[in-house]
């Protein structure tokens, strides 16, 4: 099967903007002074680009489905993607308790840290939270959405290939995401029970929706990639336009005039209509990046340059930088501040999660040239090769060979 280069790229887009914001949202030496009621454009801006989780989820359920649609075999596929998802739900217990970014409280201006971040920051291990352990960060999230497609692909494998696949899983992903706006209510009756210590019902529905990423709604952002994915099956790229450029279009206008009717609490991390319509904008705003990036690389076939190609790599192998990135960039600050006390404001903090990203892009170049062996997607890919065959694992192997 022929890889699709905007899924790489845009995937690869994600984690380079997330180790560069992570990194300068860390150590911004304001970050508990930040106004909440009169935040700058900058720091709004920063806080709706760490809200990009639903990119990764779109772009997988593109790929997921594009992998079942070529797939000779589809109960080996579903398979794959079972043991796919505990795989990812491994390196995401992993990441988040061991060397993933801290959950700031504001109210006590203390970050809860994973445990070996908080050991480099402050020579000593933090013990883990019943928050942190349950945390739905972007991985668990993927997690979860791979198990969810994989059942949907069970359901309809017979029908999968109909002309009108299309239309009726875009219909599902509108409905999904309509009846997401449930978490705002069913957030606060979480909220109740975590106070109240029903831990019964605080594993109910930590899933469904607790922060960060849950399955209510970013279940929705899969489905859109899994109709983004039969779109691409069966038309020529007028036809995604077709569709694509209007749908995307709605979704943003609708997003954006939900949000400026709302109050804004988005700094907040608050669940209530503001953060749902800023979930219906990123539906439209990912939908038309698609758009632009299949039209790029895939159809019109622009050629890569040094850039794109640096961006590229952390598509191909970007789990690895994601899962160490804390601990590179704690560590980095460490060895700066035995020399000299940094202090960051905004744009040095910002251009400090650049350098990062640079040092990680490197590092990715000359790993590249040994087809990424011993990231973690390697591992990954290799034991789940076993099940049934990998795109991504071929990726890895002609990255190189490919340039």
């Amino acid at each position: 099967m022929k890889r699709i280069q905007a899924v790489d790229f845009l995937r690869g887009l994600g984690v380079f903007f997330v180790i560069i914001l992570h990194t300068a949202f860390y150590y911004f030496d304001g970050i508990y002074d930040v106004d909440m009621d009169n935040p700058s454009l900058i720091i709004t801006l920063i806080g709706f680009l760490l809200m990009f989780a639903g990119l990764f989820a779109m772009v997988s359920g593109l790929s997921y489905t594009l992998q079942f649609l070529n797939t000779k075999d589809p109960k080996a596929r579903i398979k794959y993607m079972g043991y796919a998802g505990l795989l990812m739900m491994f390196i995401a217990s992993l990441y988040f308790l061991f060397t993933g970014p801290g959950i700031i409280h504001f109210d006590s201006r203390s970050m809860d840290e994973s445990l070996l971040v908080s050991f480099i920051r402050d020579g000593s291990f933090q013990p883990w939270t019943l928050e942190r352990i349950f945390y739905v960060d972007s991985l668990v999230m993927i997690s979860f959405n791979i198990w969810l497609l994989a059942l949907l692909f069970l359901a309809i494998k017979k029908y999968i290939h109909h002309p009108k696949a299309a239309v009726y899983i875009l219909i599902l992903a509108t409905v999904f995401m309509a009846l997401s706006y449930v978490r705002i209510p069913l957030y606060n009756v979480y909220l109740e029970a975590r106070d109240n210590n029903q831990y019964i019902l605080v594993i109910l529905l930590n899933w469904l929706v607790a922060k960060n990423n849950p399955i209510l709604p970013f279940y929705a952002f899969a489905l859109f990639g899994v109709w983004v994915a039969l779109l691409l099956k069966h038309n020529q790229f007028k036809v995604l336009k077709r569709w694509m450029l209007p749908v995307g279009l709605a979704y943003m206008i609708i997003g954006i005039a939900g949000y400026i009717l709302t109050p804004e609490t988005m700094l907040e991390r608050a669940i209530d209509p503001t953060w749902y319509f800023i979930m219906v904008t990123q539906i439209g705003l990912f939908l038309l990046m698609i758009l632009g990036a299949l039209y790029v690389f895939d159809f019109k076939q622009v050629k890569l340059n040094p850039v794109t190609r640096f961006i590229k790599r952390f598509g191909i192998s970007g789990l690895t930088p994601f899962f160490f990135e804390q601990i590179t960039s704690a560590v980095i600050f460490l060895v700066i501040n035995q020399f000299i006390t940094l202090k960051l404001d905004i744009p040095g903090a910002l251009i400090y999660g650049f350098i990062h990203v640079l040092m990680w892009g490197f590092i990715l170049m000359a790993w590249e040239k040994k087809h990424y062996k011993y990231t973690i997607e390697w591992a990954y890919t290799s034991l789940l090769r076993k099940v049934s065959p990998s795109s991504k694992h071929q990726a890895l192997e002609d990255a190189y060979a490919s340039r």
